[in-house]
């Protein structure tokens, strides 16, 4: 039993030392002008306030909202009911990522976008953006929220699982 604590603590601090600089140190993508759409990817609550800035400040004329239908998250639930014409809701499914990467796709091939704004937690770029450049036949740029240090202590270590899951299992759009 102590082997296994120490195989599973050694594990869990390598997660760490290369998950930091892998999933949160890396810089933002350079956001293009002239986007097509900011996308607000579900998972956390501080995407959708980011993606209606960037909307706001004009770097793209369309936001793209990742919602859920069971409405847990308010905000979202009532900007889809809306209706407005400069938003988009999209529902993804019950795989979070690969669904909202087709859907998403679908969506951007239907509307003949080329280049899309993805707004994410910090530590999901990476894996976001590969699952989308392997969806569509357009430009993603990424744009990373700062989470809470404990969302980001319990993000990194799933985000190496969620990794390897959409690197194998899940690799087709």
């Amino acid at each position: 039993m102590r082997r296994f604590v120490i195989v599973c603590a050694v594990a869990l601090a390598a997660a760490f030392v290369v998950g930091v600089p892998l999933f949160l140190l890396q810089d933002d993508d350079s956001l293009p002008r002239g986007a097509d759409a900011v996308v607000a990817l579900s998972g956390s609550e501080r995407t959708l306030p980011a993606a209606q800035t960037l909307v706001g400040g004009g770097i793209a004329p369309m936001l793209v909202v990742s919602a859920e239908r069971s409405g847990r998250d308010e905000r979202r639930a009532r900007l889809c009911r809306t209706k407005a014409d400069d938003v988009i809701c999209v529902y993804g499914g019950p795989l979070a990522t690969s669904g909202e990467a087709q859907a998403i796709s679908r969506l951007a091939e239907d509307r003949g976008w080329d280049t899309l704004i993805l707004v994410s937690s910090d530590f999901e770029r990476f894996r976001l953006e590969r699952a989308f450049q392997r969806c569509g036949d357009f430009r993603v740029a990424t744009y990373g929220v700062d989470e809470s240090w404990w969302n980001s202590l319990v993000g990194i270590p799933l985000e190496w699982v969620k990794l390897a899951v959409s690197e194998t299992v899940r690799r087709n759009c």
